[in-house]
């Protein structure tokens, strides 16, 4: 929730910010529990801080499991997290490929992915294509069954040429 429509670094400081509200102990009944202004002064907008307080509710309701994800296949995963308030494929497709390592999800609203694409071509000499979701779909079906590993690939690519890296994001 947090890394949508936002860099990674501003998500990393937003998720910090937010464990240091909850002392420490980030779970649904803590992030449930923090006041609308406490989460707006972590970093989290409005929109977001419902959304999160509509899954802590769903979770500590017994509504929703995490828990329970890795034990459903990908379609299931993907219903279940898209049925919650202001989860959408993104989401789902993230969650499906970090959080689970499921090797064949291709995340097509992912804009660092089709950045990435885009700009793999032009240091390859071919002239910038415009990629729609239809366009990588089938420009992917050649990687099957790894399509998370290609993405996390072409990521890799997209962050080296901005001088960053996963791994030094995701550590701070």
């Amino acid at each position: 929730m947090l890394e949508q429509q936002v860099s990674l670094a501003a998500a990393k400081s937003t998720f910090v910010k937010l464990s240091i509200a909850c002392d420490g102990r980030l779970s649904a009944k803590s992030v449930g529990s923090l006041a609308p202004e406490m989460m707006t002064a972590a970093g989290v907008s409005r929109q977001k801080a419902r959304y999160i307080r509509e899954l802590a509710a769903s979770i500590t309701a017994r509504r929703f499991s995490v828990n329970r994800l890795n034990q459903l296949d990908d379609d299931a995963v993907r219903s279940s997290i898209t049925a919650l308030v202001g989860f959408g494929n993104w989401s789902a497709d993230i969650y499906l490929m970090m959080a689970l390592m499921r090797p064949d999800v291709l995340p097509t609203g992912d804009l660092g992915l089709i950045k990435g694409i885009v700009e793999a071509d032009l240091d390859a000499g071919l002239a910038e294509p415009l990629i729609t979701p239809a366009d990588l779909i089938e420009r992917a079906d050649r990687w099957r069954p790894y399509r998370s590993v290609a993405t996390r690939m072409i990521w890799q690519h997209y962050l080296a040429r901005r001088g960053k890296d996963i791994q030094t994001i995701a550590n701070g």
